[in-house]
């Protein structure tokens, strides 16, 4: 069955890093204007960190998962083989 934690991962990771690096390429026409002080402020890039590293935990969670599944299939294909060879005998 599929880890509904893979695909939104994925796809937070990718448009988070396109959303990154549109910030970092187009920087802002206006300025954010915080009583006297101009401050130029572009969301793209902090929104797009964020949400690639938002796909980037969902990603790992979903791997990490995965290799507990494996690790736990070994355990039981590793207590079920002395059983069998002592049967054998």
């Amino acid at each position: 069955m599929l880890d509904v934690r893979l695909p939104i991962g994925w796809l937070f990771l990718v448009l988070g890093v396109m959303l990154a690096a549109y910030g970092y390429a187009n920087p802002p026409a206006e300025s954010l204007l915080l009583g006297q002080v101009s401050l130029p402020l572009n969301l793209d890039v902090p929104w797009g960190i964020l949400m690639a590293l938002f796909g980037l935990a969902m990603v790992s969670l979903a791997q990490m998962d995965k290799l507990k599944v494996l690790e736990a299939q070994l355990q039981e294909s590793k207590t079920a083989s002395p059983a069998s060879s002592s049967d054998a005998n």
